[in-house]
C-alpha cells in the first residue's frame, strides 16, 4: 500500500492599500499585519483593509500552482461585503499534487476548479465580525473527473482580542478509469485561532488545526491512505518601530506539527521583518526567519527507525511595493532559504491593488 504523505485541510479561505501574497510572504507571514490575504481565515479584518479592488497573478509564497485571483471589498454604513475569485486552498492543492505524483498514489485527479469566496461583515458597538463562504465546482466528462469543495470561516474582534473559526465542510476530487474510481477527500477539517493585543505594539496568539485526508481507489488491489494531522502554534510579536516611514517588528513562536503514524515536527521560529519607504513612491520589504533551539522532525512511523533531523532552517524573503496614486503594485524579489535571486523567484508573484 502506498501512502499519500500529505494532509489536505480545506480552507476557505499596515496601510489599507497593501494587500497581496507578495507583501505577506516578504514579511514572513507575520500575523499582526493587516492584509486582504488574511481575511479568508480572519474575516473580521475586512473592516480594516478599506474599500479596494485587488488582482493577483503568479506564484505566491503559499506554494500553490500559479493561478490568477482577485476580488472586491466594499463598505456600506457599518457593514462590509466582498467577492473574491480564484483562491485555491494551499493544503488541498498540495494533497492533489501528491496524489497525482507517481511516487504518491499515482492518480490523475483535478485540483479545485473555479473557487469563489463571498464575504460579509458588520460592526455592532465595539465588536466587529465577519464571515466568508467558499465554494468551488468543476468537472471534465471526457476524463471522468470532478472536484468540489466548500468551507466557511467566521471571526470577531473588539480591537483588543480576536477569535476565528475555519471549517472545511467538503473537499473531494475523483476520477474514474476503466471502472476504477480514484478519490482524494478531506474530512472534518477545523482551525481555531485567538489573538490578544497586550499593547499597541505587542500581540500574542494561538491557533490549533486538525485535518484529515483519505485517498483511495476502488480497484481490487486497492490503494488507500488515511492521514491525520494536527498543528499547534503559540506566538508573540513585538512592533519595535512604526511610523509613516517604517514598520519594524520581530516575532517568536512555538510550533508542533504532528502527522499520525508518520512524523512529529517541533520548531521555535524567530523572525525579523521591516517594511519601509525607500522613496515617496516605493516601499521596500524584507524578512529573515530561523528556527532557534527547537528544530526537529522525528520519524513516528510504526516500526520505523525513529530518526530525528535538525537541518538548516534560515529563510530570507524580500519584495517591493510601487505606489501608483491610490494603487499599489506589489512584487517579490526572492523567497529562497539561501537568500539568492533567480528567474524562478524574481517577480514570481505580482499584484495590483487600488483603494477607493
Amino acid at each position: 500500500m502506498k501512502k499519500l504523505l500529505v494532509v489536505a485541510a480545506l480552507t476557505m479561505a499596515a496601510a489599507p492599500a497593501m494587500a497581496s501574497k507578495a507583501r505577506v510572504s516578504a514579511l514572513a507571514n507575520s500575523r499582526q499585519l493587516v492584509d486582504v490575504q488574511y481575511t479568508f481565515e480572519r474575516p473580521y479584518l475586512l473592516h480594516s483593509v478599506g474599500e479596494l479592488v485587488t488582482v493577483e497573478w503568479g506564484k505566491g509564497g503559499d506554494g500553490v500552482t500559479p493561478h490568477a485571483e482577485g476580488g472586491l471589498v466594499k463598505k456600506h454604513g457599518e457593514s462590509v461585503y466582498g467577492i473574491y475569485f480564484g483562491r485555491k486552498s494551499t493544503d488541498f492543492s498540495g494533497a492533489v499534487a501528491k496524489a497525482n505524483d507517481p511516487a504518491g498514489l499515482g492518480f490523475s485527479v483535478l485540483e479545485e476548479q473555479n473557487p469563489m469566496n463571498l464575504f460579509y461583515g458588520m460592526k455592532s458597538g465595539d465588536l466587529s465580525w465577519g464571515a466568508t463562504l467558499k465554494y468551488s465546482n468543476g468537472k471534465n466528462d471526457a476524463k471522468k473527473q470532478k472536484a468540489t469543495s466548500m468551507g466557511i470561516a467566521a471571526g470577531v474582534t473588539n480591537g483588543t482580542w480576536e477569535a476565528e473559526l475555519v471549517l472545511g465542510l467538503a473537499g473531494k476530487t475523483e476520477e474514474e478509469i476503466a471502472g476504477v474510481t480514484h478519490t482524494v477527500e478531506s474530512k472534518g477539517n477545523t482551525k481555531l485561532g485567538f489573538g490578544y493585543n497586550l499593547s499597541d505594539a505587542m500581540h500574542v496568539y494561538a491557533d490549533y488545526k486538525m485535518s484529515k485526508i483519505e485517498g483511495d481507489t476502488s480497484a481490487a488491489a486497492g490503494v488507500e491512505a488515511t492521514i491525520e494531522k494536527t498543528v499547534l502554534n503559540v506566538g508573540f510579536i513585538n512592533t519595535v518601530a512604526k511610523n509613516d516611514d517604517a514598520n519594524v517588528f520581530y516575532g517568536i513562536a512555538y510550533s508542533m506539527d504532528t502527522v499520525k503514524d508518520s512524523s512529529e515536527t517541533t520548531t521555535l521560529p524567530v523572525w525579523v521583518g521591516i517594511e519601509a519607504n525607500a522613496t515617496s513612491w516605493m516601499v521596500m520589504r524584507g524578512s529573515i526567519k530561523q528556527n532557534v533551539l527547537l528544530n526537529t522532525t522525528k520519524d513516528k512511523t510504526p516500526g520505523g527507525a525513529g530518526d530525528t533531523t535538525d537541518l538548516d532552517s534560515v529563510v530570507a524573503a524580500a519584495g517591493v511595493g510601487i505606489k501608483l496614486n491610490k494603487g499599489m503594485l506589489d512584487a517579490t524579489f526572492t523567497q529562497a532559504g539561501a537568500g539568492t535571486i533567480n528567474s524562478d523567484q524574481l517577480l514570481s508573484n505580482v499584484s495590483y491593488t487600488y483603494n477607493f
